[in-house]
């Protein structure tokens, strides 16, 4: 085999190699980031547990939740307000050659359906 032949090998050999290797390595950080932090913000093991068993249900407090539909109604009105005032119609303005241009196309398509 010639010279340049086994170098352009070995050369191909050796960065094929290192490729590979750094992706598994930032595979093998990325599984261990994963479950390092599995786990909730903030999220202690025993609050974790804590979430498992089973809990009695708990009626919400009606009024609260009024409120809360009040005020997220309120929210909502004052958004679209809001994006209502905020539309400005801009009037479009076409250039002569813009003009000439789509009249010319209206005649062309106007032809091809005779």
């Amino acid at each position: 085999m010639p010279d340049n032949l086994r170098i352009a090998l070995s050369l191909l050999v050796i960065g094929m190699s290192i490729t590979f290797g750094a992706l598994l390595l930032l595979w093998g950080l990325m599984a261990l980031l994963t479950a390092l932090t599995s786990r909730g913000v903030g999220e202690t093991p025993a609050a974790a547990e804590a979430d498992e068993r089973p809990s009695l249900p708990v009626q919400p407090d009606l009024s609260k939740r009024r409120r809360r539909a009040a005020a997220a109604a309120v929210a909502i009105a004052l958004a679209r307000e809001q994006a209502a005032r905020s539309v400005v119609a801009t009037p479009s303005t076409v250039s002569p050659w813009q003009a000439a241009g789509r009249m010319a196309r209206m005649g062309q398509e106007g032809r091809e359906r005779l």
